[in-house]
């Protein structure tokens, strides 16, 4: 029988070390990190992940482009990625998506900017949307939450915007019946604050009409201490 020797062990039993893709699949960072791309080689992603005490969200933070881009996950594994600009600090773009019933990765709704339009291809698709149809977005102000629906050529007169104190939804109507819209503000619901109807604002011009509500001061704090947390934390790419 062969004599087993110290000496040859090494030689005789290896060890696996799973290769950089095994890896990425089961270390990786998350839906920022497919999102951005992943940091450069001289960068240490663990200065982006401030310690979250437990049953707090954690948020990874990291400026590129231009943008300040956080990436916050909750203990219920819902997620929000959202962009500022680097300069203002005007929020440019917010995504959030909730844990499926299974468990599994919900869809990404845009709560604020417009999700990336898929080119129209004739071969493939059967119907295109009509360019006079009304286009509504959110985009927001450094002091109010902003929505716009484009392509409503209708008299002032025909529009009503109020709150629906028991749903907590703006609700857009106009009196001709060509459009009706319910609008959530999750940046309240978040904070558990309630809609006012003395915040709410509305006009129409250049048959546009622009919603606007005054940011709540508990907004704004909370805001700023975000972009603070940014600001020490985020990883430069």
């Amino acid at each position: 029988m062969e004599k087993l020797e110290a000496r040859g062990l090494e030689d005789k039993l290896q060890l696996f070390s799973p290769g950089a893709s095994e890896r990425s699949g089961l270390n990786g960072m998350g839906e920022l990190e497919k999102y951005l791309g992943a940091p450069s080689s001289g960068s240490d992603s663990r200065e982006a992940k401030p310690k979250a005490k437990a049953g707090e969200p954690q948020k990874l933070c990291v400026r590129s482009d231009g943008k300040k881009k956080i990436h916050t996950t909750y203990p219920d594994g819902a997620e929000i990625v959202e962009e500022y600009d680097e300069k203002t600090n005007a929020l440019l773009s917010r995504k959030a998506r909730k844990a499926t019933a299974m468990g599994g990765e919900g869809e990404w709704q845009f709560e604020v900017g417009q999700a990336p339009q898929r080119p129209f291809d004739p071969s493939a698709d059967f119907l295109q949307a009509s360019s006079s149809n009304p286009l509504f977005m959110r985009m927001d102000t450094p002091d109010h939450f902003q929505w716009r629906v484009r392509n409503l050529p209708y008299p002032i007169a025909t529009y009503s915007v109020t709150i629906d104190d028991e749903k907590q939804h703006i609700v857009v109507r106009t009196s001709n019946k060509k459009y009706f819209k319910r609008i959530d503000v999750p940046d309240l619901v978040r904070l558990g604050l309630k809609l006012q109807d003395d915040l709410l604002t509305w006009k129409h011009q250049h048959s546009t009409l622009i919603i606007s509500y005054t940011r709540p001061m508990e907004v704004v704090k909370e805001t700023k201490k975000t972009l603070q947390l940014v600001d020490s934390t985020a990883v430069q790419l």
